[in-house]
């Protein structure tokens, strides 16, 4: 039995904010945003909005493009790195604010890697005969992590005011990573077929541990006691971490190694690939992954221009916009590939059904 792919949905909020307008609070600019990453907007939500909010409205979209109604759903996987709460994950509040019903329900905590081991699991439930169909989605609200404190309502123009020093100088300090977040989601509707040869014909995912602090949270965790302070908040470990330098090297080589290697499990080679849907982190990694492939921008496309990165929502967002543009052809070979904090990373084929 395979798993094929009967609908797509998104939900992105309203709130644009432009590389200009982060130029309002912190020592940056269009140009030096731009050129370290290709980001040149993003999204957030309003306050009060959580991941489950925009999943539960992806994955409803997602539904009514299968033309299907809650009620035919068999499990659900939520990904994440941004849940509504630390505990529990947002796969419940999805299932009941969706109408699911008391069907089975699983997290996936992959970060920029969850949608691609999403994908994984929804093919084995269906491959098993487990599930008939499942709804995979992947959402995320970076917003609540974002480091500019009393700042937003500059960021959303709801103010004119300048930044008090000490505002402009916190938010300057930590302009390398949060100029790159947005907040988004997208879902896929899986689902049983006895079609020969279509669906997700092979995959290759990894994890190793030992990169595990390329990306990290430091604190807010049960190593702390207590979970949380006032110290680790005045120390800023509350927010991530990141090795710009550690995290370039080891994408641009290891999302081309997982690709190759699915493409031979499954006796393909690049040319066979109509598109490579890769996770939307940074332009430079995405141009250095073509490199190592041997490819141009037309194989691996970018959104990350007016997205930013969305972590575990980049891959089903770009799909559903490759989908919208009909850049997703009957027969043609899609390769998801996607590399993030843990470390995981992967690829995963799929061949679209006549």
């Amino acid at each position: 039995m395979a798993a094929v792919i009967t609908g797509t949905g998104i939900a992105v909020p309203p709130n644009e904010v432009t590389n200009a307008d982060l130029a309002k609070i912190m020592d940056t600019s269009d140009e030096w945003i731009r050129s370290r990453s290709g980001v040149v907007s993003r999204r957030f939500v309003d306050p009060g909005t959580g991941a489950s909010d925009l999943a539960t409205e992806a994955g409803s979209a997602a539904l009514a493009s299968a033309g299907l109604s809650p009620s035919d759903v068999d499990a659900l996987i939520t990904a994440t790195m941004t849940p509504d709460l630390t505990n529990p994950g947002i796969a419940g509040l999805v299932q009941n604010k969706m109408g699911l019903g008391n069907i089975p329900v699983y997290d996936i905590r992959q970060q920029c890697s969850g949608f691609l081991y999403a994908l994984e699991l929804a093919d084995a439930l269906i491959g098993s005969g487990k599930a008939e169909t499942v709804a995979v989605i992947g959402a995320e609200v970076h917003a609540g992590y974002l480091p500019w404190g009393d700042t937003w309502d500059i960021v959303l123009g709801a103010s004119d005011r300048e930044p008090t020093p000490e505002e402009y100088a916190r938010n300057t300090e930590y302009r390398a990573w949060s100029v790159l977040f947005g907040d988004g989601a997208g879902a896929m509707i899986l689902q049983h077929t006895d079609e020969p040869s279509v669906g997700f014909v092979s995959s290759s995912l990894h994890t190793d541990g030992g990169h595990f602090e390329l990306i990290i949270v430091p604190g807010l965790g049960s190593l702390q006691r207590p979970f949380a302070s006032e110290a680790q908040l005045q120390a800023g470990l509350h927010m991530p971490r990141m090795d710009g330098g550690g995290l370039y090297r080891q994408a641009v080589r290891l999302m081309p190694d997982s690709i190759r290697r699915a493409l031979e499990a499954a006796g393909l080679g690049v040319d066979d690939i109509g598109v490579v849907v890769a996770h939307q982190a940074n332009e430079r990694i995405l141009a250095g992954a073509r490199k190592q492939l041997g490819v141009d921008e037309k194989l691996v496309p970018s959104n990350i221009d007016h997205w930013g990165n969305t972590t575990a929502g980049t891959l089903p967002i770009l799909f559903h916009e490759l989908s919208e543009q009909g850049r997703i052809s009957a027969g043609s070979v899609t390769c998801f590939t996607a590399f993030g904090a843990g470390a995981h990373w992967g690829a995963m084929l799929y061949r679209h059904p006549e």
